[in-house]
């Protein structure tokens, strides 16, 4: 953004002197939308990440059961058996299942760092921030998003420490960065990763 006074030729200068950055840029992000809309649909194919490995989305109708079930078989695939009278789509029964593994998940990588960087944690929250994949409120609460758990454990233990170090330090100085550091060394690389599947992982369930 200029300054509000600054002649709109610095915004003409400033482009051509980025253009090919911009261009780059903007091929990235149509090939990326381009790809998500070639999916196959959750019901007929589609593969969602869980720990960072793909796995093939099976749908079935299981008449025998009352309630619908999702499960993991043989590492890559997840089957989401829906009962008869299912009202919910396959993707809200995703979501639901996913949470409830993150929670899982996130709760024991919290407990562990937590212990190790000798921190107190309130309230664990698993959420659906938009911007955001984690946050730490003053009243000791730390909330994850629940799309972390697609991500490869070690990019969810990035989130986890770089949370609960906000919890010692607020903001993102000096000293938080090497709090962070000193227990997780590659912070670059996992925000990096984050980055770059941002909206894979954003948009799995669409």
């Amino acid at each position: 953004m200029l300054p509000t006074r600054a002649p709109e030729r610095v915004a003409r200068d400033l482009f051509v002197a980025h253009r090919s950055w911009v261009e780059s840029h903007q091929r990235r992000i149509l090939d990326r939308r381009a790809t998500l809309a070639e999916r196959p649909s959750l019901d007929h194919g589609r593969s969602i990440p869980i720990d960072g490995m793909p796995h093939a989305v099976i749908v079935t109708t299981a008449l025998h059961r009352s309630r619908s079930v999702v499960r993991v078989e043989d590492g890559a695939r997840l089957v989401v058996e829906r009962a008869p009278h299912e009202r919910h789509a396959t993707a809200e029964l995703l979501e639901t299942w996913l949470r409830e593994l993150a929670r899982d998940r996130i709760g024991e990588r919290l407990g562990r760092r937590a212990v190790e960087m000798d921190l107190e944690v309130d309230r664990l929250r698993i959420a659906d921030q938009r911007t955001r994949w984690g946050s730490a409120s003053r009243s000791g609460t730390l909330s994850f998003n629940w799309r972390l758990v697609m991500a490869p454990p070690h990019v969810l233990d990035y989130v986890v420490v770089h949370e609960l170090a906000h919890v010692k330090v607020s903001g993102h100085g000096r000293k938080f960065w090497q709090l962070v550091e000193r227990y997780y060394p590659d912070p670059k690389a996992a925000r990096r990763w984050l980055r770059l599947h941002h909206d894979e992982l954003r948009h799995a369930l669409d």
